[in-house]
């Protein structure tokens, strides 16, 4: 988006040229209102009609004070009359008064009667607030305009408007919000029994330990405020939070929801940087912040990563990146861990507009806790596909993760060899962009995950539906 305006009262607003012509020739407003040169007018009698079409002809003349005050006749007669505000919107525009159009063409919004004219003042408004600088208020009424857009092609337009305007703008938004029914909201055994391999001893579990169905919800809020770009690098202050509430369908005793739900609350600071050509980026991230679980404070954080996006060619992506992350608790003492992760993945853009992604990563968690350190590799294939089946476009994946801790103590027993787990997953996630409000879509996810395990603690199956919402541009 540019910060030219675009002051011609457009279809939504405007009275037929063919109307205009017929003023003209009667000449009603030439003596009147002096439109030749505005000078001491005389009063007129005009219809509604009539200074209607004198505002608009008024703005085409560039004579923004007669649009105004002919506008403020119609608003006497109607203060709901969307029109009227529009016109005034694109006069104080030319006046270059840009709060105080924005306004008005605010009030042309919630008063149009139609979707062509909820479209137009959305669109002038955006204009507006770009033009003076405010370019969050710009993105609001992008986001406004496209559920009014008329047409694919003006949605496009409307949407591609919108990134110039999030590119410009150095404050960013993001939300996510999803709520999950599960049958296993506590990651509980399927079993009520504890076998360990190698140990003849079989112990039985609390009901707390055991699945239980429940709903997980989830919000995310995450906001970022560049600090300085150029062609090179761009440099970003953070700062996320994270919700995760648990409900329980039949609470049991020594457990409620609450006791499962946690809180993460993070800062930071990320490096863009291009590499030796326009096809390379790194991204520098250092974070830090707190982890709260069951209410309580359970550890701090500070973190260091660092990530490379590369394209091989117009249909294949690269990436891959690794962080560094430690963990400072609040008990039990000497539980203090340090997390190191890393990642590759590639992307294959398909001809029919579909693509495919596989990714592989690796988790090693160092601590001289109990049952902390472990390691762990995981491996995800995903596919999505190129075009909507239905109201629907899909996405699918599937992947096998492992587990290891090479020591592991259940009570006073020592786990011989230590705890494996084994888990396979897979999941498919539906977005309906058709159903979407200014420009969030609703999701359906349903996943399901089956963990193998040396301790049939940790046998664990769950099944869940995910209904969210997102951002779809």
């Amino acid at each position: 988006m540019t910060a030219t305006l675009n002051t011609k009262a457009q279809t939504g607003f405007a009275l037929r040229p063919r109307h205009i012509r017929h003023l003209l020739r009667a000449g009603v407003f030439l003596s009147a209102l002096g439109l030749a040169g505005i000078g001491a007018a005389t009063p007129a009698n005009l219809t509604l009609a009539q200074a209607d079409a004198l505002a608009a002809q008024a703005l085409g003349a560039g004579q923004p004070r007669l649009a105004y005050d002919l506008s403020k006749g119609l608003l006497q007669a109607d203060r709901r009359n969307p029109r009227a505000h529009y016109y005034q919107a694109l006069a104080l525009s030319q006046a270059k008064a840009y709060g105080a159009a924005e306004k008005k063409a605010a009030l042309a919004y919630w008063h149009a009667k139609t979707d062509e004219q909820r479209f137009q003042a959305a669109n002038l408004a955006a204009q507006l607030s770009f033009a003076d600088d405010r370019f969050t208020g710009s993105q609001f009424w992008l986001r406004r305009a496209v559920d009014h857009a008329p047409d694919e092609v003006a949605r496009a337009q409307t949407v591609t408007a919108f990134q110039n305007v999030r590119a410009r703008n150095p404050l960013r938004f993001d939300f996510r919000f999803s709520t999950t029914p599960s049958d296993n909201v506590n990651n509980g055994a399927n079993s009520p029994l504890n076998v360990i391999d190698g140990v003849p001893v079989v112990g039985t579990l609390s009901p707390s330990a055991q699945a239980l169905s429940g709903f997980v919800t989830t919000a995310q809020a995450a906001l970022s405020y560049r600090l300085s770009k150029s062609e090179t690098h761009e440099t970003r202050l953070r700062g996320r939070v994270n919700a995760r509430r648990v409900d329980i369908s039949d609470p049991v005793p020594g457990l409620s929801g609450d006791d499962l739900s946690s809180t993460v609350l993070e800062l930071g600071l990320s490096q863009y940087l291009r590499g030796t050509s326009k096809a390379v980026t790194w991204k520098f991230d250092l974070d830090g912040g707190r982890v709260w679980y069951g209410g309580d404070p359970l550890y701090d954080f500070a973190r260091v990563g660092a990530t490379r996006h590369q394209r091989l060619g117009a249909r294949l992506q690269l990436s891959f990146g690794a962080s560094f992350e430690d963990q400072l608790y609040e008990s039990p003492r000497g539980a203090d861990s340090t997390v190191a992760t890393g990642f590759a993945g590639l992307g294959v853009n398909l001809t029919g507009g579909g693509q495919i992604g596989f990714q592989v990563q690796y988790r090693d968690t160092d601590s001289n806790g109990v049952n902390r350190a472990s390691d762990q590799w995981t491996g995800i294939a995903s596919y999505q596909m190129g075009r909507a089946l239905g109201p629907a476009n899909l996405e699918f994946s599937l992947g096998i993760s492992q587990l290891d801790y090479s020591s592991y103590q259940v009570g006073f027993i020592v786990v011989p060899g230590g705890r494996d787990d084994t888990s396979v997953f897979g999941g498919v996630t539906a977005t309906f962009n058709d159903w979407g409000y200014m420009g969030f879509v609703p999701t359906l996810s349903v996943t399901t995950e089956r963990s193998e395990s040396n301790i049939s603690r940790f046998d664990v199956e769950e099944t869940s539906i995910t209904l969210g919402i997102r951002s779809e541009f």
